[in-house]
Formats: structure tokens, sequence, C-alpha cells
């Protein structure tokens, strides 16, 4: 029966730069980093967090003795996965990617993960999207529309949004919008991705709803394994069955370059999602050209009907209806107070009134005593 790591052992690990990589990382995903980067000390013997960066180039062989190692100690291919998945985070992390041939990222991904990748439709993402809240469409629609990695996906902050927008605004730009340079942390190739017109009302409706955060602010703080498990979350309120297959997010990357890849050449797909062509770096293509090629692939893209901006105005529209019914709610509550408080006004008048004629006519009875005395 293969083992999994249960009760990991709580004692941080002592090394301040293990404690940089994991520190980095949310607080939902750190323990268990943690404890998988124990097996590896494990297997290293203790090995300093420094002297593995100063040793790249032997663990990029080290790493599939690494694998096998856990493999004999009877772990599961899933734990054999994160361990080999973390120690090659580690390396990304620090700018020192460690030098894989096809053969072993081969084997890597072949020993580790027994089940293929779900190739979604585009009407069956349609479908996760009417199930979605909005962080989950933003997940989805952002996932699809700059076909980035996990890593470099929730590395996006709201600076980067609100540049974006603002050029495009300026220079009177529509959907698809480019979104800027972006250096990817696995191969540390340029990708240029564009946001669609699926993604912009949702970019923008989280702008909104976020108003006083900070340039540097990650927008999707929840961690890189959740966007993963949200897509497999939609899956089943969706209703479709993935026959065993794994929905991971890196199938919305999938998704889009297949399509960028049908109105284009491999060269400018690739520069569009920074994915290096057979180990190499693509040469640059500029982005003239490159959002010709991401508005060809469009129709295929879109999971909606209209453009961005469009839509962008029927929601900043619709969250202006919501402000006014929100008003008019205060004005009426406003105006009951006022009535309830003219009425008690009024019943306090009618009372005072009726106590002046009380008194008037027991006045007017004494007077009448009086002069009948006289």
């Amino acid at each position: 029966m293969s083992r999994k790591i249960r009760n990991p052992d709580s004692a941080p690990i002592k090394d301040p730069v293990i404690e940089e990589f994991l520190n980095a990382q949310s607080k939902k995903t750190r323990k268990t980093y943690a404890s998988y980067f124990k097996k590896i000390l494990e297997f290293s013997k203790g090995e300093s967090g420094a002297s593995m960066l100063k040793n790249v180039e032997t663990w990029s062989r080290k790493i599939m003795a690494f694998q096998q190692y856990m493999i004999e100690q009877g772990y599961s291919l899933n734990t054999v996965e994160c361990c080999t998945g973390i120690l090659r985070g580690f390396y990304a992390y620090f700018r020192k990617p460690l030098d894989l041939s096809k053969a072993d990222k081969r084997k890597l991904g072949r020993q580790a993960r027994n089940s293929e990748d779900y190739a979604p439709t585009q009407q069956e993402i349609k479908k996760l999207y009417d199930v979605a809240s909005l962080e989950q469409r933003y997940v989805l629609t952002c996932g699809i529309s700059f076909g980035i990695r996990a890593e470099d996906f929730t590395s996006l902050n709201f600076g980067k949004y609100r540049l974006a927008l603002e050029r495009a605004k300026a220079e009177e730009i529509t959907t698809p919008i480019p979104l800027g340079e972006i250096v990817t942390g696995k191969e540390f190739v340029k990708a240029y991705p564009f946001i669609s017109s699926d993604a912009l009302p949702i970019i923008q409706a989280i702008l909104d709803l976020h108003p006083n955060s900070r340039d540097e602010d990650p927008v999707y703080t929840n961690g890189n394994n959740q966007l993963t498990a949200t897509l497999q979350t939609l899956a089943f309120k969706a209703g479709i069955d993935l026959h065993g297959q794994r929905f991971r997010f890196h199938c919305l990357r999938k998704f889009l370059f297949d399509r960028l890849i049908s109105v284009s050449s491999n060269a400018k797909a690739s520069q569009i999602i920074g994915h290096k062509i057979g180990g190499e770096i693509a040469p640059y293509i500029g982005q003239g050209s490159l959002r010709e090629v991401f508005e060809r692939a469009q129709p295929s893209i879109l999971i909606t009907n209209g453009n961005g901006e469009t839509k962008a105005k029927v929601t900043a529209l619709e969250q202006k209806n919501k402000d006014l019914e929100e008003r008019n709610k205060a004005l009426e509550d406003k105006l009951k107070a006022l009535q309830r408080e003219q009425t008690h006004v009024t019943t306090t008048s009618t009372k005072n009134e009726s106590r002046i004629t009380e008194l008037e006519e027991k006045l007017d009875k004494l007077t009448k005593l009086l002069e009948g005395k006289t």
C-alpha cells in the first residue's frame, strides 16, 4: 500500500534560504511545503539551502535519484509528484531552474501522474462560467485569457491591471487589451498575454470591489493549488463528468494555446503564453502582430456574447442602478421616518387642541359663574 506523509514533524526548518522559499508561499500551503521539504533534506542528509543552490547542476541529476528514493520508500505517486515539484519550485524561486532533459521531464511527469488531463470544450467552459462566483470567474476567464502558469497567475497584482486598463483607455484600445510583459517563473521566458472581452468585465468588477488595494497587492491570494481545486469544484457544480481525468489549471493554458496555434504559427502562440520552442526562446514578435493573432482566435475562446467594453459598461450601469436603488431605499426609509414623526406631531397637536378646547370651556364656565355671583 502506498504511503502518504501523515502527521509531519511540526518543528520548523531552521535554514534561512529554505525559510525564505517557504515564507513566500501562502499560509495554507506553507506547512505542507515544509513537511515535503523535510523529505528532501532527509534524502540529502541535511544539505543547506545555500549549498543546494550552489550545486544546482548536481541537483539537476539528483532529482531523478530523489524520485526513485521516494518511490522505494513506498510513497504514493501523488506524494512523489509533490516532493519533486517542490524541489523544482525551490530552484525556480531563486531563479536557478534545474536543467532537466526532455526525457527526465517526461519521466517526472509520467511517474507522478497516472491520469490524463481533461480538455474542456468551449460549451463546457460556458457551463462552468454560469455556476461560478466572481472569484471563480476570475480564475476561469483570466486563466483562459492569459494562458500563463499557476505561479505566474497568482503573482499578478492590482497595479498590473490598473496600468493595462489606463493605457488602453489613453490609447483608445478595445479588447483584446495587452496585459503587458510577464517574465515566467519556470522558464524565465517573456509572455505577452491579452485581456479578452470575457475577462475584462470580471477584472473591472474586482478592481471596483477593492478600491483601496495597493498596486503591489496580489489579486488572488488562495495559493497555486487552489486554482486547480476551483476548476474541479466548478466541474462538479456544473454536472460535468471528468471520467477520471484531471482538470488542472494548466488545462486552461492548453485550451488557449490550441486555439492560438490554429490561427497562427507556433512561435507567435508561444510568445503570447510564454513558452519555449524546442528548449529555445522564440524570437521577439511585435505586440501588434500578437494582438492580431489573439483577435483571430477569440471566436473560439470567448464564452459570453458582446465585447468587453460593452459588457463593462453594462456592469458599470448595473452597479450605478444598484447604488441608485440603495439610495432610493434610504430616501424611502427617511420619508417613512418623517411621516411617522409627522403623525406623532399631528396626534400631539390634536391632543393639544382638544385640551385647549377643554380648558377654554372650563374657563368659559368659570367666567359665567363669576359673572352670576356679581
